[in-house]
């Protein structure tokens, strides 16, 4: 998988894992449904992802928070694309600091799928988050894992 925020093989990714609340790897290969309507993650903020002096980039948290949001239907076994995603940056992140990031099940309506997700640093205050809405492409299914097999 070649994702910039969670494709292990990605030489300039962000290399994001996401676990389950129970714990369990989501995986993007595995067409399995893991999810309990919440992931997480942590990352260590990389200079590389520089916005402004020591801060890290607002896309770049933007990014972050909209793979976190789009993990978690992924999680429940279905495949999505963002159709909405609003920030909201609350404070500074710096390089070095260690991130922790989380996933939240709001609601499904339909084909849609709404999902919050928050960065927060190790001492658990807010950086940034989001709402997001997510079309619902398709199931996860051993021949549709990603969004290209519902898109060709």
């Amino acid at each position: 998988m070649n994702c910039f925020a969670c494709g292990a093989k990605n030489p300039i990714g962000l290399h994001l894992t996401f676990v389950t609340g129970e714990g369990v790897i989501v995986n993007i290969d595995d067409a399995s449904e893991t999810g309990d309507g919440i992931v997480r993650a942590s990352y260590q903020v990389e200079e590389r992802f520089v916005g402004w002096d020591d801060v890290l980039h607002g896309g770049v948290t933007a990014t972050i928070l909209d793979e976190a949001a789009s993990y978690v239907p992924y999680s429940m076994g279905f495949v999505t694309v963002t159709a909405r995603l609003e920030v909201r940056y609350v404070l500074p992140i710096r390089v070095g600091e260690l991130l922790s990031i989380e996933g939240h099940f709001v609601e499904r309506r339909r084909n849609v799928v709404k999902a919050d997700s928050s960065i927060r640093d190790e001492q658990g205050t807010l950086r940034a988050n989001a709402q997001a809405k997510l079309m619902i492409l398709g199931q996860r299914g051993v021949d549709a894992v990603g969004a290209s097999d519902f898109l060709a």
